[in-house]
């Protein structure tokens, strides 16, 4: 009987185990992840505008035009822009997102040639309620199109869970010589400087959420972004579609789809995610 008893035993262990990773697979609350989910995607586009302007932008550019406002701080001997985000700013925007700490946008000024590189750092830096460490890397060989990467950037919640990732992206902005701001004949070249009207971007997303499991955002169509919705503090892409693949350990993933669809107030979008079970899901209800 002790020969029977005993393989018995072995079993049960396993079976507690594979009863174990079941339950987490049908108790993971999809809402909750999509709303982590959508976190990451909202931290990597609500920065980017203020990458995408070059020191000559920052050097003619008043803070009130930038979101939350930020002191503009300029250094020329290294070509080092500090976007300050102090607290008690008055800034009347349409967008309520709040910011804290520093952006940190560093030019290169030993490359004299058409292409260019610089770097955004984030210091002491919150978006809402989510801190954000890292440095993002930007190049470019025209005046159109920005290649970007990033590894281990790191976003911490105010619960303490931290999420790390790493990005690939070509951005390709749209931009308008505005030969109305000055006299044609004025010798402002400033006047005549290329003005950015939008982004759009396509790329990936891949990192390790705060449970441990590997996750990727892909873009399925360009993500478009408006700079006059960026400088009124409205982050959410006008028009996009993304895909949000998260582990279930293995081979197995769920899937998430995400549309971006713009309403007809002025900057206003609504983001839908449908959730692997096939239900829909609201993810920004107090924007809509």
């Amino acid at each position: 009987m002790r020969k029977l008893i005993f393989p018995l035993i072995c079993l049960i262990p396993l079976l507690v185990s594979c009863k174990e990773d079941e339950e987490k697979v049908i108790h993971t609350d999809l809402p909750a992840e999509a709303g982590q989910l959508f976190g990451i995607s909202q931290d990597w586009n609500e920065s980017l505008y203020f990458a995408m302007l070059q020191w000559e932008d920052y050097m003619e550019m008043d803070s009130l035009g930038l979101p939350s406002c930020p002191d503009i701080i300029l250094d020329s001997m290294t070509k080092e822009v500090i976007l300050d985000f102090v607290s008690g700013v008055e800034c009347t925007q349409s967008g309520s997102y709040t910011r804290s700490g520093k952006l940190i946008i560093k030019y290169d000024t030993t490359n004299q040639y058409s292409d260019k590189k610089w770097s955004m750092e984030y210091v002491d830096y919150k978006f809402d309620a989510r801190s954000l460490d890292g440095i993002r890397y930007f190049s470019n060989t025209d005046s159109i199109h920005v290649s970007e990467e990033f590894t281990d950037l790191v976003e911490r919640t105010e619960n303490g869970l931290s999420t790390e990732f790493s990005g690939k992206f070509l951005h390709t902005k749209s931009i308008v010589i505005d030969s109305l701001a000055a006299d044609s004949l004025s010798s402002d070249s400033a006047a005549h400087r290329p003005k950015l009207t939008s982004l759009s971007s396509s790329g990936r997303i891949s990192g390790v959420n705060a449970v441990g499991r590997d996750f990727e955002i892909s873009m399925d169509t360009p993500v478009t972004h408006s700079a006059e919705c960026y400088g009124q503090n409205e982050i959410l892409p006008s028009i996009a579609k993304e895909s949000w693949t998260v582990s279930r350990g293995g081979t197995s993933h769920v899937t998430y789809s995400v549309q971006y669809e713009q309403l007809p107030e002025a900057c206003q979008v609504t983001a839908i995610a449908t959730l692997p079970d096939g239900k829909q899901l609201l993810l920004n209800p107090s924007e809509e």
